[in-house]
């Protein structure tokens, strides 16, 4: 075996900084020049506790130690991932990477059950350990570093990032913004079969968001309304939906909304299509952070990226509060209408605007019956209408969350039961 040199990977830098690809190879090396390596011992299970505590999911049919390798590559942002997520091929980065995928090859190919022999660990080594394929988004990364062609794995390679992306864009679907992109393991997974009612505004977002998925013109969507209707959840249904589409959604809060340039900045090269989320929106009349996200969304210099929308949901319509002292005085300002129509025409830089208004009792009552359907609550639907009209009288709200906080309870209350 020769010996592996890690400062030899450019584009692979993730790979060569890593804390259990450094003691492996360090392990490995010292097999060229020494019969017995008994000195290492502490190392080789540092490894060991490393992999068991780090490999995050089981998603190739290989060991640990490939597993993790696997997962090095696919979220590696380097001038190869970048090429291959569709930003253009450059023969001078191809080159290097064929160099490093013989360098990653001989990684991935290690003989741990050697070393573990030697330890007398062969039943219990973390290293030589399979892994039973949780998901076959990155079995075609094990493919590539079991194909013997160098070209055809680079080949490979470049298809895997063009379909996936790269780095956290790899890993994550969904993200929040604070100072810095923080990807989220376990986001909303709401479905729009889940939610009852409001068929003509879900289907005027499902309507955009596949024209935006397809390369047309889409528009910046603000969801206004009452509370409780569905708004929020109506758009991270949007990612559950087009998620296998590379899509992901960046939420964003108010408090960091100044920081919408960085951030279109640092996506609109990715290859992926992007929902910036900004959820129960409004600015009071004293604040001027409107004017800013004002120019963002249309009429600044600085051109939104053909990759992102904006999701936008409010419970006013016109996003800015407006007071008594807007309607009953102008005195306070010299053009008043003027000033009156500059906080309203924020609302009217949304393309699209969708309504959701709070339901009346039929409505209410054929949402409750629909998501008792869905939990399989097995009360006759004349006792579950009498409970849902008590609930909704206790909490003073007709809504679809209002339904859903019963429909949990009486779920709850029946599992107890039986």
């Amino acid at each position: 075996m020769d010996k592996i040199n890690l400062d030899s990977l450019l584009l692979f830098d993730n790979v060569r900084k890593d804390e259990a690809i450094e003691t492996g190879v360090k392990i490995f090396n010292e097999f060229l020049y020494r019969d017995y390596i008994a000195y290492m011992e502490s190392e080789y299970y540092s490894v060991q506790r490393w992999l068991l505590q780090n490999t995050e999911s089981e998603d190739i049919n290989g060991t640990f130690w490939q597993n993790h390798l696997c997962r090095l590559i696919a979220e590696s942002g380097n001038s190869l991932s970048m090429a291959g997520d569709g930003n253009g091929s450059n023969p001078i980065i191809d080159k290097i990477a064929e160099k490093e995928i013989d360098c990653l090859k001989q990684l991935y190919n290690l003989d741990w059950c050697t070393v573990a022999k030697r330890f007398k660990d062969e039943e219990t080594s973390v290293c030589c350990a399979g892994t039973n394929g949780g998901s076959a988004r990155r079995e075609q990364i094990h493919e590539a570093m079991s194909h013997e062609d160098t070209g055809k794995t680079l080949e490979m390679l470049k298809d895997y990032y063009a379909k996936n992306s790269f780095g956290l864009f790899e890993k994550y679907d969904a993200f929040i913004w604070d100072d810095r992109l923080i990807g989220i393991e376990n986001y909303d997974k709401i479905k729009f079969e889940r939610l009852i009612g409001y068929e003509r505004q879900k289907q005027s977002l499902i309507e955009n968001a596949e024209f935006f998925m397809k390369g047309f013109k889409a528009n910046n969507v603000l969801l206004y309304g009452d509370k409780g209707t569905g708004k929020s959840s109506c758009v991270k249904a949007l990612l559950n939906r087009f998620s296998a589409d590379k899509l992901k959604m960046i939420e964003l809060s108010k408090e960091n909304i100044d920081d919408l340039y960085k951030i279109m900045e640092l996506i609109s090269k990715v290859n992926c299509k992007f929902i910036i989320f900004i959820d129960d929106l409004s600015f009071e009349e004293s604040e001027i952070g409107y004017k800013h996200f004002k120019s963002v969304i249309e009429g600044g210099l600085e051109a939104q990226p053909e990759n992102v929308l904006l999701h936008v949901t409010s419970n006013r319509r016109n996003i800015i509060r407006e007071t008594w002292d807007d309607a009953a005085s102008g005195s306070r300002e010299i053009h008043f209408n003027d000033g009156l129509q500059e906080r309203m025409s924020l609302a009217d830089r949304f393309g699209l605007t969708i309504t959701f208004v709070s339901p009346n009792k039929d409505e209410y009552l054929s949402i409750v019956r629909g998501l008792a359907s869905q939990e399989g609550v097995s009360l006759p639907e004349e006792t579950i209408i009498e409970e849902a009209l008590k609930w909704e009288m206790r909490y003073h709200s007709k809504s679809g969350r209002t339904a859903r906080q019963f429909i949990n309870y009486l779920s709850a209350r029946e599992g107890i039961r039986h």
